[in-house]
């Protein structure tokens, strides 16, 4: 995942012991702090891991990584001079305050629990306990995935709360059904900034866009893609929106995007294709002013790191489909780093009008996808994992990818919201992760 730079930032917090050892707990002090080790604990240190998971190494492996220095806690007044603009505090299993720790819990941020190389969280129990009782969310890794699975999360909400998304168009979406337009309550929970500007201003921007920079984008596009529809002569005024959204982002400093494009004045100015190629670039382009949409392709492009499409669900799907529990994601907008290995892009019209530009290409069949959709409130996730089974090209919409699912039925039942989310790998782990941190309701299907 490109785009700006992400930071997850983990303060370690060493709070001042309870201590056994204190008063007269003669025998504690003697058996337990100074008798002989644990034979069994002595051979657990010895071990060493295939893939270390460590916090030193994982900073070093990962660059959006970062451990601030350790800061000793003994007072509620060293709670209050904690930092933050952190994603998680991270304390040790044992010799914790209780006190202290709720506390802590108050700054509203996750409780990691210090693990060892492999992972491993032994006696993280005893503080998820006391976190949880004081309403804090608190992870206890028992193995590598687990730390893994915490970092992605960290890091998707990280992603989240460094987004600025411009909206083009008007308010509500003059197509979109389920979506949350209360940008105020939506910058409050999710981080997520929201600048409103107009269709005007974005068609303004098209028209006068650098001409050269917009012959070179076509240039580019040409040769890595087959081009249809006799869309060769009109490339470079649709390489124009490309950089006409480039300049729309670097004016307002946004690195998020969803348009009203219903009510686009011609079919001509359709994004589509100048958005696959954002969302490979690390920013999340959404279609119709769906802003649950684009939230939920932000979380999965921060779980993921790779791109994520958004689409119509059971657009384009027949009941054979259904009943061979095949669900069909369909739209308009895919990055061409969703292709498979040696497939190559299409250029095409948009829904066969002889005007506008979309892009095809076949995804990677057989692969893991997470489909994820957000109710109308931005309050609850429905989600559910699958694998690729077809691509086709639909026209109207362009693409249109055949997902096996478990059980295609009930997800037509229980899923909500107008537009899903879709990306390669299995995530629902994490979403369920996601959904503590973020107060949302998940329901996975």
């Amino acid at each position: 995942m490109r785009g700006g730079r992400i930071i997850v930032r983990v303060q370690p917090v060493d709070f001042a012991p309870l201590g056994i050892g204190v008063g007269k707990a003669l025998m504690a002090e003697e058996a337990w702090i100074h008798g002989p080790e644990k034979p069994r604990d002595v051979e657990r240190e010895r071990e060493r891991p295939s893939k270390p998971v460590d916090l030193e190494t994982l900073r070093r492996r990962y660059d959006f990584i970062e451990v601030l220095p350790p800061r000793n806690v003994s007072s509620s007044e060293d709670v209050d001079r904690l930092p933050r603009n952190v994603s998680a505090f991270l304390v040790r299993e044992f010799n914790f305050n209780y006190g202290l720790l709720g506390e802590l819990c108050k700054l509203n941020r996750p409780i990691l629990v210090y693990w060892d190389r492999f992972g491993y969280a032994w006696h993280g129990r005893l503080i998820r306990e006391y976190a949880e009782e004081a309403g804090s969310v608190c992870f206890v890794p028992f193995g590598a995935e687990d730390v893994e699975r915490i970092i992605r999360v960290l890091r998707a909400i990280a992603f989240l709360r460094s987004l600025k998304i411009l909206y083009v168009g008007d308010v509500p979406s003059h197509s979109v059904r389920c979506a949350s337009y209360d940008f105020a309550d939506l910058q409050s929970r999710f981080g997520v900034r929201f600048q409103q500007i107009s269709m005007k201003e974005y068609e303004r921007t098209v028209e006068t866009a650098d001409r050269d920079k917009s012959m070179h984008v076509a240039e580019k596009w040409s040769e890595n893609a087959d081009i249809l529809d006799e869309r060769e002569g009109r490339l470079m005024e649709y390489a124009n929106i490309y950089i006409g959204l480039k300049n729309l982002l670097q004016k307002y400093d946004a690195n998020g995007i969803t348009m009203d494009c219903a009510f686009l004045r011609s079919v001509d100015l359709v994004p589509c294709y100048s958005f696959a190629h954002l969302i490979d670039e690390g920013i999340p382009s959404g279609c119709e002013g769906d802003t649950s949409a684009i939230i939920s392709m932000a979380i999965l492009m921060g779980l993921s790191g790779e791109a994520a499409l958004m689409g119509n669900l059971f657009a384009n799907t027949t009941h054979r489909d259904i009943e061979n529990n095949v669900i069909v994601i369909n739209h308009d907008v895919v990055p061409l780093s969703m292709g498979a290995k040696d497939a190559r892009a299409k250029l095409r019209d948009f829904h066969a009008t002889g005007k506008g530009l979309t892009g095809y290409i076949e995804l990677d069949r057989g692969r893991k996808v997470t489909i994820m959709g957000m109710d109308r409130n931005a309050r609850r996730l429905w989600c559910t994992c699958g694998e690729i089974v077809w691509t086709e090209d639909t026209v109207h919409c362009r693409t249109s990818i055949g997902v096996k699912v478990k059980d295609a039925k009930r997800v037509g039942r229980e899923g909500f919201g107008h537009h899903q989310a879709m990306t390669y790998g299995d995530w629902v782990e994490e979403i369920e992760m996601l959904g503590r941190i973020l107060k949302l309701d998940v329901h996975t299907i």
